[in-house]
């Protein structure tokens, strides 16, 4: 690694509110790309489609019948009528104007260019039937609906109107819309790609031998199996040493591969912190957030990709991402079924000692009862299924029943098998 100094000045305190919000206000959203109109199904529109012509097009038939005008027909008193059928229309392209004149009508089918002149389609059921010679054949009609039977040119769409507005989810239904506008493709929101990046030189991947001195990344696999269980796609980078060059590059490649790149480790005040130093002169603000464990936080942007950057130690780097980074990621996917539950327990257990800032604990909740786990090792994290928020004190549990607890799955449903 290559020397550096580590900026050391008095660090900028944050709630874990405020600290929330800077992370919310970092935008994340997942990337915009075209799709076919066929391949949009299901998928969150990220434009609004705007008819950029008039639907229907023109007048048409919304039955098969006979156009007339209902000066001809309209007085019951009239009925029945008889009518010379001057001329057809019939669905599809018509390269000559079809009209109507007094005392007469046009055979028309369903979809068919209603004729000038004509503001009433009479349907063949109300009649005496189809005609066989245009121009020398009458239809005798017997009686009328309260309805015109005609679609009437832009009474879906006027041009300029928004047909579907964007962060609809597609259905089958608007892709027939899309199509009847002409659309061949819409810009769609992928889903959201996270990077996961862990750091340090005794950070070793799942499967590799050990030496003495160095460990297992268990953090990128912990994040990386709830995050790809939210539903986001995950661009697992593989855990840099604690060299700068080699952390920009790693962070460049998350950046390009992701809408939001999460990194564990090396953001502490001591002289080896690589993220510290691999982000120097980058739009990112180093905080300390008033929470145990979880107290050294980053967020930011690195060219341009909104950043998280949570602490190293597993349970710091669990705690720290369901805080701040989970929220904003079952936020940016539009799924809030991944959302966390919170719920009120009677806490009990060693009594933590005592604290001026928020203590999030691991826990065991059985019921409205729950354990609290004061270890913070790895092993802790396999029995823990909940969060538990102790506020501050001089030390001591309060009454029962005053704790909130975030419930993480259960450990037996959703734990993952290890990496090889």
């Amino acid at each position: 690694m290559k020397s550096a100094r580590v900026d050391i000045r008095p660090t900028t305190y944050r709630t874990v509110d405020e600290y929330r919000c800077a992370v919310q206000r970092l935008g994340v959203s997942p990337s915009v790309r075209s799709v076919s109109i066929d391949s949009a199904v299901g998928r969150v529109l990220a434009e609004d489609i705007v008819a950029d012509r008039a639907l229907p097009a023109f007048d048409n038939s919304a039955v098969d019948g006979f156009a007339v005008r209902a000066a001809d027909v309209a007085d019951p008193g009239r009925l029945p009528v008889r009518s010379l059928v001057s001329g057809r229309s019939v669905a599809g392209r018509q390269l000559s104007a079809i009209g109507v004149l007094p005392g007469q009508c046009v055979q028309i089918m369903t979809g068919a260019v209603v004729p000038c002149g004509a503001d009433l389609v009479v349907p063949v059921e109300r009649t005496s039937g189809f005609v066989e010679s245009i121009g020398s054949d009458e239809v005798t009609i017997f009686s009328l609906d309260s309805k015109s039977n005609i679609r009437t040119r832009a009474s879906d769409f006027e041009v300029g109107d928004v047909a579907v507005r964007a962060g609809t989810v597609v259905t089958p239904a608007q892709v027939g819309v899309l199509a009847a506008l002409g659309r061949t493709h819409v810009r769609v929101e992928s889903s959201l790609t996270v990077a996961v990046l862990s750091t340090g030189s005794e950070i070793r991947g799942v499967g590799t031998e050990l030496v003495n001195g160095e460990c297992h990344d268990s953090n990128a696999v912990m994040i990386l199996a709830d995050l790809t269980r939210c539903g986001a796609d995950v661009h697992l980078e593989p855990a840099v040493a604690d060299d700068v060059d080699a952390c920009r590059a790693a962070l460049a490649r998350c950046a390009e591969a992701a809408d939001v790149i999460v990194t564990t480790g090396g953001i502490s005040a001591g002289t080896e912190e690589v993220v510290r130093l691999a982000l120097a002169g980058q739009e990112v603000e180093f905080v300390s957030v008033a929470v145990r464990p979880g107290k050294p936080q980053a967020c930011g942007r690195f060219e341009g990709t909104p950043i998280v950057c949570l602490p190293g130690n597993p349970v710091s780097a669990l705690i720290s991402y369901e805080l701040f980074v989970r929220p904003v990621v079952v936020a940016a996917l539009r799924n809030p079924q991944a959302e966390r539950t919170m719920r009120t327990v009677r806490a009990e257990g060693e009594t933590p000692p005592a604290s001026a800032i928020p203590r999030v604990m691991l826990g065991v909740v059985d019921g409205d009862d729950a354990t609290i786990i004061r270890s913070h090792s790895v092993g802790a994290l396999a029995r823990a299924n909940c969060l538990i928020v102790i506020p501050p004190s001089d030390g001591g549990l309060g009454p029962p029943g005053e704790y909130p607890a975030m419930l993480l799955d259960s450990v037996a449903s959703t734990r993952r098998g290890t990496c090889s």
